[in-house]
């Protein structure tokens, strides 16, 4: 069976916000870097859905949402969902932010 990951647009839209921000602070080899490592973990976690740990969320539609670092970039955590062929990336957001606030916030679906 092939194992696949999925990513939905606000995780898009997450990958491209964060890229452009370490192209302007950093540099653009650091951004380019951002983006292979982001894309090398969500193929990981195709493979290997289990890595990451579970949320602790009380809200029935967050159930199974699970939790895994960028690689290479320890602050940068990855929501996603477990399916039966892979995964489905939810959201990329830095982990400074308050995640009990940002899920009761946000409809991860």
């Amino acid at each position: 069976m092939s194992t696949q990951y999925v990513l939905k647009p606000k995780a898009d839209l997450d990958l491209d916000a964060y890229g452009s921000y370490l192209a302007r602070e950093a540099n653009i080899d650091v951004a380019l870097r951002f983006y292979d490592e982001a894309r090398r973990t969500f193929a990981l976690l195709a493979a290997q859905p289990n890595m990451g740990w579970k949320a602790r969320v009380r809200h029935a539609k967050l159930a199974g949402l699970r939790l895994f670092r960028v690689s290479g970039f320890r602050h940068m955590l990855i929501l996603y969902r477990v399916r039966s062929d892979g995964v489905d990336i939810l959201r990329v957001v830095h982990g400074s932010r308050n995640l009990q606030a940002f899920l009761r916030r946000e409809r991860l679906e």
